[in-house]
């Protein structure tokens, strides 16, 4: 951790254990929140992409078949 806001730039102390900064109140927390969680949903879905790949690669030929023919029947 900086010790410091991430909006003014004021230093704050090591043991400053409050959620709001003294100089302009913004919530340290949850400062820039939601640019946090769209980065993190693109590693996960980059995660997700990647583990999809891999099994795809160990799952046999024949049973990838049923599942697309179970898949097309669903539709």
């Amino acid at each position: 951790m900086d010790n410091k806001c991430p909006k003014c730039g004021k230093k704050l102390s090591i043991f400053y254990l409050k959620q709001n900064c003294p100089e302009c109140g913004c919530n340290i927390m949850y400062y820039d929140m939601e640019k946090r969680l769209e980065e993190d949903s693109v590693k996960a879905e980059a995660e997700w992409e990647k583990l999809n790949r891999i099994l795809a690669g160990i799952v046999p030929k024949s049973i990838r078949e049923k599942r697309a023919k179970k898949k097309e029947a669903n539709e």
